[in-house]
């Protein structure tokens, strides 16, 4: 019972001390992530919006939008949206017109399948921009759908009509929210 007791002992501690590196990790760590996440969120507004000259932040009953503005008019609007793929959640940036027609999808962050939903943010030899994500250009939000307007990935619908689903819903639900 000795032996148990101290064995036990043993591994409450190293348990104990295991849990504080890892708090502390996440205390050090936590603010080189989210200064790397508002990067990449400032990356995206600026590759969806070219044109404009700054984004404002604002809500809209608890969803946070961007307004994209160029010398005090408004051009468009920022959405950030959240899909559900295949392999989990995926994070993205919409950028639409006032009308809502579609400017660009950014991929902000996602947990699909390397090699197959992984796709969604695939940059083909040659080119700027992820070709599925390029399809959304140009088309009413509200409009697009898998297999009508928006062509899915082989091997990956799941990832393809999340994406999809997730601009339609959002933009939808933003366009009703501002047009109060």
């Amino acid at each position: 019972m000795n032996q148990l007791l101290k064995f036990g002992l043993v591994l409450g501690i190293i348990c104990l001390v295991a849990t504080l590196v890892l708090a502390v990790t996440h205390e050090v760590t936590k603010p080189m992530i989210d200064a790397q996440g508002r990067s990449e969120e400032e990356a995206a507004l600026k590759q969806i919006m070219p044109d404009a000259d700054s984004f404002n932040k604002k809500a809209a009953d608890n969803m946070e939008y961007f307004e994209a503005v160029k010398e005090k008019n408004v051009v468009g609007y920022c959405i950030k949206a959240t899909g559900e793929g295949y392999g989990g959640y995926i994070r993205m940036m919409i950028g639409i017109n006032p009308d809502g027609v579609i400017k660009g999808v950014r991929i902000l962050e996602h947990q699909e399948t390397p090699g197959l939903g992984a796709k969604i943010n695939e940059v083909r030899p040659g080119e700027k921009d992820a070709w599925f994500l390029r399809q959304f250009v140009g088309k009413s939000a509200r409009t697009v759908e898998v297999r009508k307007n928006i062509d899915s990935i082989t091997g990956a619908t799941i990832s393809s009509r999340g994406v999809t689903d997730a601009v339609n819903k959002t933009v939808t639900e933003f366009l009703a929210k501002i047009k109060k």
